[in-house]
């Protein structure tokens, strides 16, 4: 089975309209609630009556206003709240400080769950992480510990593993792949390697996904051309697919949850998100 999943739901409700023209006219099958967006509860609103639309929790460690009090997160915030740390950053603190990360994850992912369960009204409980932080081994950990102190069970859990095969054989494609998404790539599968213990005591399958290489150039024709080869080379692997894509377009300056020139704001306006959204609205 392949699944079509929008991350990053909710950021405004512009936004998030874009994202449901893609479940309206595209092959959009499922949606990732940003859980620390202000204005989540009004865009997920939007979702009531879609029974068949997936809904997921998209943990995020890096990007916006935590839901914790900022003091008893120090490793992850700053006192203002504002987390303070990319995905390089989260891995090295972790390896600096484990326990005291971890303690400090399950307090925010325990904020960001009882924030967002609600509006997953009767949904099974499906879990993804925003810049694929849950494939750090300390926060696959501490989603772990979150989970079992909830006393909740996940039916789904984003393994961001993405079968680099298919890239590799299509060479008319080769110019277009971006070395820092390859780099990605291979760090991410990298870390599949200590997280699937994880996976399993969390009683969850392993899946693969695809998107990651094609960050940034998210088009219809290169998507069309690799999509066949992604979906058998998970297959071989007994996997079920993701297409992991962001066509949440329509956000202006200063509407993201990072600061108005921040690292990640560029991504949030970039018109790349627009490309996805035509793409999936195609396919």
């Amino acid at each position: 089975m392949t699944l079509f999943n929008a991350d990053d739901y909710g950021i405004t409700l512009t936004q998030a309209e874009h994202i449901l023209d893609c479940r309206r006219e595209g092959r959009l099958t499922g949606v990732s609630l940003m859980p620390n967006s202000p204005c989540l509860e009004q865009a997920a609103a939007r979702l009531k009556g879609d029974d068949g639309l997936h809904v997921a929790v998209h943990l995020n460690l890096t990007e916006g206003i935590c839901l914790s009090e900022p003091e008893q997160i120090p490793l992850l915030a700053g006192p203002d709240g504002r987390f303070r740390r990319s995905f390089l950053g989260l891995f090295l603190v972790s390896l600096r400080h484990p326990r005291a990360v971890r303690r400090q994850i399950v307090r925010e992912f325990t904020a960001q769950l009882r924030r967002c369960l609600p509006m997953l009204e009767g949904r099974p409980l499906r879990l993804d992480g925003h810049q694929h932080v849950q494939m750090i081994p300390a926060v696959m950990a501490a989603i772990r510990d979150t989970l079992a102190s909830e006393g909740l069970q996940a039916a789904y859990l984003r393994y961001s593993r993405e079968p680099l095969g298919p890239y590799l054989r299509h060479r008319e494609l080769w110019r277009t792949y971006r070395l820092d998404n390859i780099l990605k790539n291979l760090v991410l599968n990298a870390f599949a390697l200590w997280d699937g213990r994880y996976m399993k005591a969390m009683g969850l399958e392993k899946h693969a996904v695809m998107g990651l290489v094609l960050s940034g150039n998210m088009a219809l024709e290169p998507v069309r051309a690799l999509l066949p080869d992604m979906e058998r080379a998970a297959a071989k692997r007994g996997a079920d697919l993701e297409l992991v894509m962001h066509p949440g377009w329509g956000i202006g300056p200063g509407e993201g949850l990072d600061v108005p020139g921040g690292p990640f704001e560029a991504f949030a306006l970039s018109p790349g998100r627009k490309q996805e959204y035509d793409c999936l609205r195609q396919l």
